[in-house]
């Protein structure tokens, strides 16, 4: 009757865990303190499959201490409406109240929150993508620059290689000292030689207000003459956000994203 009943103790524990899927809070301490994040776990996990990773980095405005923020937009969008699409561990890490995603603390965050998470599940190590609109893109070429071999293919959404003319002086000395490309004579070319090895999708509105498009069209240039594969989508008429949100609901962007290894 005991082993009976360990038995089906066991087996309780065994669902519980397996059944532990969808939107999922996570906390991690990190420099001292605690920070919440949202992971996405999908439906039919599990862990005896591997499953590719993305890591999604929100757009200004979302920064806060709720770990809820980052999933109200963007990639968290395309799995709510039809979740098939995204056969992914997907990583959703939310940036400290006043930083940006080029402080350096705020840049290791994100890949201790991706390490926690590949140790957490079943993960495939050669297909970690890396993702992010606005600000978020931004981040996401400064990431790569610093953890070039880590990414197996990048989506950017009206992302920044130089720094804002909004950024406070702080920022800006913050930016040259922790991404180096920012301060070199040309950064576009900085960068596209850092990260040349990665497949990068980008994409832009040619009306957007928020980040001029010839910062997109810079890079694409600066990549091509590296050897990079890069691809580069342009939408005619779109603004900053009316971009993220044509990109998020782009079939043959998650598709492509799935066929990249490291």
């Amino acid at each position: 009757m005991k082993i009976i009943k360990l038995l089906i103790f066991g087996l309780l524990i065994s669902t519980s865990v397996l059944a532990e899927t969808g939107f999922l809070d996570r906390s991690i301490k990190f420099k001292g303190e605690i920070f919440r994040y949202q992971i996405y776990v999908p439906a039919d996990y599990t862990p005896k499959k591997k499953l590719p990773v993305i890591v999604f980095l929100h757009n200004n405005g979302l920064q806060g201490s709720d770990g809820l923020q980052p999933t109200r937009v963007g990639l968290a969008d395309m799995i709510r409406e039809n979740r098939s699409l995204v056969p992914a561990i997907v990583v959703f890490p939310q940036a400290k109240i006043n930083t940006r995603w080029l402080f350096p603390e705020m840049e290791e965050l994100v890949i201790a929150e991706l390490d926690r998470t590949m140790e957490e599940f079943n993960t495939d190590s050669s297909r970690v993508y890396l993702t992010g609109f606005s600000m978020g893109a931004t981040g996401a070429y400064r990431v790569a620059y610093r953890w070039q071999n880590k990414f197996a293919a990048i989506v950017a959404v009206a992302g920044r290689v130089e720094p804002g003319s909004q950024y406070t002086p702080a920022e800006l000395e913050i930016d040259r000292k922790t991404n180096p490309f920012v301060a070199a004579p040309d950064p576009f070319a900085s960068l596209a030689l850092r990260i040349k090895n990665i497949p990068v999708w980008i994409f832009h509105g040619d009306a957007d207000q928020g980040v001029p498009v010839e910062q997109s069209r810079q890079l694409v240039a600066a990549l091509k003459s590296a050897g990079a594969e890069v691809h580069y989508t342009e939408y005619a008429g779109a603004g900053h956000v009316a971009a993220a949100q044509k990109v998020y609901a782009d079939t043959d962007m998650i598709k492509w994203l799935f066929t990249k290894y490291r």
